[in-house]
């Protein structure tokens, strides 16, 4: 009986998809060209929207899943260990159910639109949403936010594929996904758009901007109505800007551009390390892992994608940071803590490479931002204690995730 009940729904799914597509060309044949991808810049909004709201549900329900159990428990060494499992999972879906191999990174998707005339593989559409909900959201420490641009770029593609658009659609319709995605993450199209715009596509026309800016104002819309709160990254508490404190922010700046030089070539050795590795895919993963649940266990803040501490930054509030860790008898003494944040940035590099290169899935795109948080933190809090100056810790806080995002990404205008 239940395996009669599956069957039916498998029929009931297959044909509710085929008399949306049958619906979808019909749409086709009666709107203008233009008005088509208007339509279909707004399913492939919805499409990359949801996407990241079970990425982002996942990933917050394992995270605070981890917290409670630490409250309760005292048990620092379980967020060790969830990474781990986390790791060994992706890496057998990846050789059991995606055929031994998976793209990875935002770098894929250019390639898609600059070789293969944006065309990319259906796989892609599932296999990042499921490796990455198991790597980030039991506590690799890497970011969601490169598997949602890639799912949006293949929701976008072969969405343009199965209703034979042009190369010049499939590859709009591949950048409305990222943007999408972004808007969706974030609430904020205006980055979805402009990332898009810097990343993407190499050149953008009036006519391509509009669906780029439908798509990443649905995704956005959509995660806002669906998406709790708490799990959307936001800042609150920014104060206004002292035009006095701009030889620190410039100093800041300068600072920013050596950690993404720094972040860059350390990320490049480890993966080039590890892709040497004559390892099987399972010792390797737990090498990796191994060594990424020490460092999870000296500096909890690394598990999952950080938001949370970044969060606790911006609040001026480094002691949280070190609660139910071996340095919480420390949080009293401001240099201590200075020092364990400091520490923090320059190791989450090495966290994110031993995530990836272990055989997780994940991206840069949230390091970067935990990084600049964390350094432009350094930067406001060492001054404050030195008493130069009182600067705004939150302000410090956002400006440097700016800059390092600009830094590794060269994209100035998203940032």
């Amino acid at each position: 009986m239940p395996r009669k009940k599956s069957f039916s729904l498998k029929t009931f799914t297959h044909k509710t998809f085929r008399r949306l597509e049958r619906f979808v060309f019909l749409l086709k044949s009666l709107l203008t060209p233009r008005q088509f991808i208007y339509f279909s810049c707004v399913l492939v909004g919805i499409s990359s929207a949801l996407a990241v709201i079970i990425l982002k549900t996942f990933a917050h329900w394992v995270y605070k899943s981890a917290q409670r159990l630490d409250d309760v428990f005292h048990l620092p060494y379980s967020n060790s260990t969830l990474p781990i499992i986390g790791i060994i999972i992706t890496v057998i879906i990846v050789k059991k159910v995606l055929d031994g191999s998976i793209e990875k990174g935002t770098s894929q998707i250019m390639y898609a639109v600059a070789k293969k005339r944006g065309i990319m593989p259906r796989k892609q559409m599932f296999a990042q949403i499921i490796t990455s909900s198991f790597t980030v959201g039991m506590g690799g420490s890497a970011g969601l936010e490169s598997p949602i641009t890639v799912t949006g770029a293949a929701f976008g593609s072969n969405y343009a594929q199965n209703y034979r658009l042009s190369y010049k659609d499939r590859t709009l319709l591949l950048a409305c996904g990222v943007a999408a995605g972004i808007g969706a993450a974030f609430n904020a199209p205006i980055a979805g758009v402009l990332f898009a715009i810097e990343v993407v596509l190499a050149e953008i026309s009036i006519t391509a901007f509009i669906p780029i800016m439908i798509s990443a104002a649905t995704g956005a819309l959509v995660s806002t109505v669906m998406l709790n709160e708490n799990i959307l990254f936001s800042f609150k508490k920014v104060q206004f800007f002292d035009y006095h404190n701009l030889p620190y922010y410039i100093l800041l700046g300068v600072l920013s551009g050596l950690v993404s030089i720094n972040y860059a070539r350390t990320f490049r050795k480890i993966e080039h390390y590890f892709s040497g590795l004559k390892f099987n895919i399972i010792n390797k993963a737990l090498f990796g892992a191994g060594i990424l649940g020490v460092l999870i266990f000296l500096f909890p803040s690394l598990f999952g994608e950080g938001y949370e501490s970044i969060k606790t930054l911006a609040d001026s509030n480094p002691e949280g940071l070190v609660q139910n860790t071996i340095f919480e008898r420390f949080q009293e003494s401001k240099w201590i803590l200075l020092l364990f944040v400091g520490a923090t940035m320059l190791i989450k590099v090495y966290a994110t490479s031993l995530t990836l290169g272990a055989g997780g899935n994940g991206g840069n795109f949230a390091p970067s931002l935990f990084v600049g948080s964390y350094l432009g933190f350094c930067v406001a809090y060492f001054f404050n204690i030195v008493g130069f100056a009182k600067l705004p810790i939150g302000n410090f806080t956002l400006v440097g995730m700016a800059g390092i995002l600009s830094g590794l990404f060269h994209a100035p205008l998203t940032a």
